[in-house]
């Protein structure tokens, strides 16, 4: 049977592990981010250019100049946004991956924690019983010595 420090060096090497996907997740997450918040300025800007496209259709006279560039603008700030949702939709499925990896490495760490944890109970039961073998042992001798005066 293996013994604790056994155990004890596979789970350091499992947190070592653990500690490497976290890593690698907390770095997928700020790449999410990053990419998500460049999609939210970007949708953010889309829509104030929209309302202000409205309030230019809204006013009586319009510009063909001005009308024709805000709705270039508004058509480039399109396909901007359908050329940045998959490289969100990715950002997302990487740190997705990234996290289900960190929890796989950290049930693992987990699960020697609970053998190392499982076999020094048992090494204490252990000691325990055999204290209170010889526990009893001494008192069967004392008792028989007593007996024997």
């Amino acid at each position: 049977m293996a013994s604790i420090n056994s155990f004890q060096k596979i789970k350091e090497l499992r947190e070592r592990d653990k500690q490497a996907e976290m890593k690698t997740y907390q770095d997928s997450v700020e790449s999410f981010e990053e990419v998500a918040t460049k999609l939210f300025h970007l949708l953010d800007e889309k829509e104030q250019a929209e309302a202000k496209f409205q309030m230019m259709i809204g006013r009586s006279k319009v510009n063909a100049g001005a009308f024709i560039q805000q709705q270039h603008y508004i058509e480039r700030l399109d396909q901007t946004v359908d050329s940045l949702q998959p490289k969100v939709q990715e950002a997302r499925y990487h740190m997705e991956a990234a996290q289900e990896k960190l929890t796989n490495a950290h049930i693992e760490v987990k699960k020697f924690q609970m053998l190392i944890d499982a076999k020094l109970e048992r090494k204490e039961k252990w000691i325990k019983s055999e204290e209170n073998k010889q526990m009893d042992e001494l008192s069967m001798q004392q008792y028989l010595n007593y007996k024997n005066r």
